[in-house]
């Protein structure tokens, strides 16, 4: 006996030039947002936020003594050396370093630490702070606000003034 086969239907499909070329394109669009979105999560994003007017218990350093704490998160995945913590102020009061920080600087930040610098309130006039202030190791800087945007306008108009003058003052004496 003997068995008849039939014949498989054969399909023809016909793919047009425009039809890749749109897959491409849309494919290649989708990668390029995954590829940003990866970006911008894992890179580092450091916070600066400041506290008045708290107090430490059970270090006899600051018994009785109001604080200010200014903290240094890192919120992003990439690791970050925070070197200096500091405030900018108005012009023509000079920037300063806070020294008093836990853990001890310079200090990596990982996904998700923090670090705190402590500044005793008695011994600072809030008033002519311009902002807060950290920096890593490679020199990007973080910063927190702490004067109105026309305060700072007018500080830094004071200052590149001043910058000004002396500079040509120094010209004049040299020539």
């Amino acid at each position: 006996m003997v068995e008849s086969r039939m014949p498989w239907p054969t399909f023809h499909l016909t793919i047009s030039g425009s039809v890749v070329a749109l897959y491409a394109a849309v494919v290649s669009t989708l990668t390029g947002v995954v590829q940003i979105s990866n970006h911008f999560r894992d890179r580092a994003n450091i916070k600066v936020t400041v506290q008045h007017q708290m107090e430490i218990y059970g270090d006899p350093r600051y018994k009785g003594k109001t604080l200010t704490l200014v903290n240094v998160v890192n919120t992003g995945r990439r690791p970050v050396t925070i070197t200096t913590v500091g405030a900018y102020r108005v012009h023509p009061h000079n920037a300063f370093v806070l020294t008093d920080c836990n853990p001890a600087l310079p200090h990596e930040l990982t996904e998700g630490k923090r670090l705190s610098a402590i500044l005793p309130s008695s011994d600072m006039d809030f008033s002519t702070i311009d902002y807060w202030h950290a920096s890593d190791a490679i020199g990007n800087s973080y910063n927190c606000r702490a004067a109105s945007r026309y305060a700072h306008y007018l500080s830094a108009y004071k200052w590149r003034r001043e910058l000004r003058r002396n500079r040509r003052k120094k010209l004049s004496h040299e020539t």
